[in-house]
């Protein structure tokens, strides 16, 4: 005898389907607010005690939880992110997490603006990992982006110096001379201004500046550049 075969009504399976689903997804992630926030303090206590493998391990889960409950692109999150990518860099271990770091740096331009102090530690962290990638051209970006926010703000010029050293490198590097040249100037005017005229707080500049002169085969500018300084160099 054949058995009969009984239909549940669509809704009822759809029902069914729901609810385990859920409960499933329960079961995995299991997470909520507390526990969250329990493992945000324990990876901060790590840090706070420099235990950088104890802090990574805690600022994973941190993530993992804040992907469970939906956060994965609030401000919350984003800090969380900078947290964790600052325990990598303590670590020296920021390589591991490339494609990370360049998210957490768009993230937080996207949704806390470019000046926002999250947003300037994610772009630091970017930087590293460009330089450590070798693509100056996006690193010379980031620099620039840098000067114009720290210019739109209070100036701080000793940072400006910083940037500026930055930058003329990578120019150096890319071999965009002129653009070196020219920041290299900026650089050693601000650098007499903060540190004075004398010769060895200036020479290393100066000597760079020679350098692009004759890279660059302006011979009369390295040769005026010798006599203002007294130095005897030749290209």
């Amino acid at each position: 005898m054949r058995k009969k075969l009984y239909f549940l009504p669509l809704f009822l399976i759809m029902s069914l389907c729901h609810i385990v689903i859920g409960q499933a997804i329960a079961k995995e992630t299991s997470w909520t607010e507390k526990k969250l926030g329990k493992i945000i303090i324990k990876a901060d206590k790590a840090a706070g005690q420099k235990k950088w493998s104890r802090a990574i391990k805690y600022g994973e889960q941190m993530l993992r939880g804040s992907h469970a409950l939906d956060q994965h692109s609030d401000a919350r999150y984003i800090n969380l992110l900078k947290n964790l990518n600052r325990y990598y860099d303590k670590s020296n271990r920021l390589k591991e997490i490339s494609p990370r770091i360049e998210e957490a740096y768009l993230l937080s331009q996207k949704h806390l603006g470019a000046a926002h102090e999250t947003t300037i530690t994610s772009r630091l962290f970017y930087y590293k990992i460009l330089i450590s990638q070798k693509k100056y051209p996006a690193a010379i970006t980031l620099v620039q982006q840098s000067i114009v926010i720290l210019k739109k703000n209070r100036e701080d010029k000793f940072k400006l110096l910083h940037y500026l050293k930055q930058l003329y490198s990578l120019y150096g590097r890319t071999e965009l001379y002129a653009k070196e040249e020219e920041t290299l100037l900026k650089l050693l005017k601000l650098n007499k201004q903060l540190l004075g005229e004398d010769l060895k707080e200036n020479i290393t500049i100066i000597l760079s500046l020679a350098r692009t002169y004759c890279l660059q085969k302006k011979n009369q500018d390295f040769d005026k550049l010798m006599e203002e300084y007294n130095l005897d160099y030749q290209c």
